[in-house]
């Protein structure tokens, strides 16, 4: 029984690794840099245990290479910000969906 909590352990890490850290590396080292702007925050409250976990999830709007609008979540949100703050960003152009933030520019007034 032991083995096989361990095996699905080891499982649920590789998953989170391939789908949220592994996206982070790579738009870190290999993406596109762009100025883009936060156009919309997500707020909700996850409850577990009793206890609840408020959570954000900030989306900005950049132009991509090819000049395409493209609206992509943030991975890396370290500081709070607000719909108008204008940012620098890094995105994978075969995964524009999510973004890096790598700069904030200009805090919105």
């Amino acid at each position: 029984m032991d083995v096989v909590a361990i095996v699905f352990i080891i499982l649920f890490a590789g998953y989170v690794i391939r789908n949220y850290s592994w996206r982070l590396v790579q738009a870190k080292r290999y993406g596109t840099e762009t100025e883009a702007v936060v156009s919309r925050i997500e707020r909700d409250v996850r409850t577990a245990d009793g206890a609840e976990f408020p959570r954000s999830f900030y989306y900005v709007t950049f132009q991509t290479r090819n000049g395409l609008q493209n609206e992509a979540r943030l991975l890396n949100p370290d500081t709070p910000l607000d719909v108008g703050t204008r940012v620098k960003v890094k995105y994978l152009p075969e995964k524009n969906a999510f973004a890096v933030l790598t700069e904030v520019a200009e805090e919105s007034k």
